[in-house]
């Protein structure tokens, strides 16, 4: 049988994905592409680009809203300016493929 999607599955994982760094500087890591252009469109800040395995991590510095802003863009909600979307679409691109 496949594996069904949820929403609230995914916020769970994602928020085992929260790492904890130096103290109280916290990270939030995704291997979402298009989660991680979003972010980036709403103002969070790309700490580090990595790769695990053949995935890429993206980590941003975590925001209190982190679990609604997540909500949003799992939930058809959220509201991004297109160009812009496009334009970390493309930078986002590039980093991957340029480390």
């Amino acid at each position: 049988m496949g594996k069904v999607f949820s929403v609230n599955t995914t916020l769970d994982n994602m928020a085992s994905r929260t790492t904890i760094e130096n103290g109280d500087n916290r990270g939030f890591e995704t291997s979402d592409f298009y989660l991680a252009c979003y972010l980036r469109c709403i103002g969070y800040t790309l700490d580090d680009v990595r790769r695990s395995g053949p995935r890429v991590v993206f980590v941003f510095c975590d925001q209190p809203a982190r679990k609604s802003d997540l909500m949003a863009f799992f939930g058809n909600k959220a509201e991004v300016k297109p160009l812009q979307f496009v334009s970390a679409i493309k930078d986002l691109k590039a980093l991957i493929h340029n480390s």
